[in-house]
């Protein structure tokens, strides 16, 4: 869009300045005479020329703002978002550190327990199973 605003620009000044060095002295018709164009215009032609070049100047111009606006509301947005990931990770971090945290304090299993008295993770204790279960656990560990 910068480009084509800038070709608009040059294009317009181009007819601007052709216009400028082409003037004639007659008022019926005016003849232009520049970089080996020759044209005979009337008055009015000429105002409208000059009224084309100046809505190409304005167009072209326009369109550089609006592209330079954009390019800038991009990169608000891009930094709002990383601010936005920053304090995500952020929150995050201090997550997993309350959990580490948690975790420290909160008592651990013994690593070596009974396989045949399971632990019940709700109450942190061990439930002591019959005699007869003891012994179905067993047979079931020793079955190739």
């Amino acid at each position: 869009m910068i480009l084509l605003g800038l070709i608009l620009i040059v294009v317009a000044l181009g007819a601007v300045a052709f216009a400028a060095a082409a003037v004639g002295s007659s008022s019926a018709s005016i003849h232009l005479s520049a970089a080996g164009v020759d044209v005979s215009v009337t008055p009015l032609a000429m105002f409208l020329a000059g009224a084309a070049a100046l809505l190409l100047l304005v167009l072209g111009l326009w369109l550089v703002v609006s592209s330079l606006r954009r390019k800038a509301a991009r990169r608000m947005e891009l930094r709002q978002l990383r601010k936005e990931q920053a304090a995500t990770a952020a929150e995050e971090e201090a997550a997993r550190a309350r959990a580490a945290e948690a975790a420290e304090t909160t008592p651990l299993r013994p690593a070596h327990h009974d396989a045949t008295r399971p632990v019940d993770d709700a109450a942190g204790q061990t439930t002591v199973l019959p005699e007869e279960t003891r012994a179905e656990r067993r047979a079931d560990r020793h079955v190739d």
